[in-house]
């Protein structure tokens, strides 16, 4: 299974509108951090896991021609505010789109894209979109992936991380349950979010993110969702040798089979 990057940032991406930071301002292109989304394919299966306000630009950039299925973690705005943007797929390739979330989240995607659930104004097109419930704990078939949703906790709130084969995604991670660091074991790459430096209400610190990388043990864990406090070549000389930041279009493979 190939595993590409869209966007590796916060919800207010990086650079930040208005900052004027040494990150937000560096010419580096691994601290240019578009809103957190990832890509998977292998054969014909073309998943996404989240699809944010900058999924139009990440696409065209990614060379992505379709999605299949779409995996929702949570339904905040730097998650799903893309959503639209699908429906050039549909047009294209004359599919609906299946869209894996939990039933709160699916109960909010009718709310806030009602339009998509309605009879399409004349000349006026629509996503077609297939909402799909699913349990936290129970697996079920994305295209040719047998996917775990994971119960992870974004504050108090309850989303979805998942696994699939080797790898694990993880994002807007406040703390683990238990059965979730079980059910991670053998996994090969992990990635979860590390916002900074500082503790947030929301959000691992770059150390919590750390600990929970050393209590996994993947061969690869990488940190994503992350603000303009880390600065992507002074952190990772931080940071244990297995463990690094993520950055915008990084790809690499790992195995979709347990």
């Amino acid at each position: 299974m190939r595993v590409t990057i869209l966007g590796s940032g916060t919800s207010s991406g990086v650079p930040t509108l208005g900052c004027q930071c040494p990150v937000c301002i560096s010419p580096d292109p691994k601290n240019k951090r578009m809103r957190a989304c990832v890509y998977l394919e292998e054969g014909d299966s073309k998943v996404l896991i989240d699809c944010g306000p900058d999924f139009r630009t990440q696409a065209m950039r990614a060379g992505i021609v379709d999605v299949h299925d779409l995996l929702l973690t949570h339904t905040h705005a730097d998650h799903v505010n893309g959503l639209d943007d699908l429906r050039s797929f549909n047009l294209v390739h004359k599919h609906a789109i299946d869209v894996f979330g939990e039933r709160a989240s699916l109960q909010d995607l009718r709310v806030r894209f009602a339009y998509c659930f309605q009879p399409a104004p004349p000349g006026g097109g629509i996503p077609r979109l297939d909402l799909v419930e699913i349990t936290a704990g129970v697996s079920f078939q994305a295209g040719g992936f047998t996917v775990i949703p994971l119960r992870v906790f974004h504050g108090n709130t309850p989303i979805l991380g998942f696994r699939i084969g080797k790898f694990a995604y993880l994002t807007d991670v406040s703390r683990l349950p238990e059965e979730t660091f079980a059910a991670l074991e053998g996994v090969d790459v992990l990635i979860t979010s590390a916002l900074r430096h500082a503790p947030h209400a929301t959000h691992m610190s770059l150390d919590e993110a750390v600990d929970v990388a050393k209590r996994v043990g993947a061969r690869k864990t990488w940190f994503t969702h992350m603000c303009h406090d880390l600065e992507h070549l002074a952190t990772n000389a931080e940071l244990p040798a297995d463990v690094r930041l993520l950055y915008d279009g990084l790809a690499f493979e790992v195995s979709s089979h347990v």
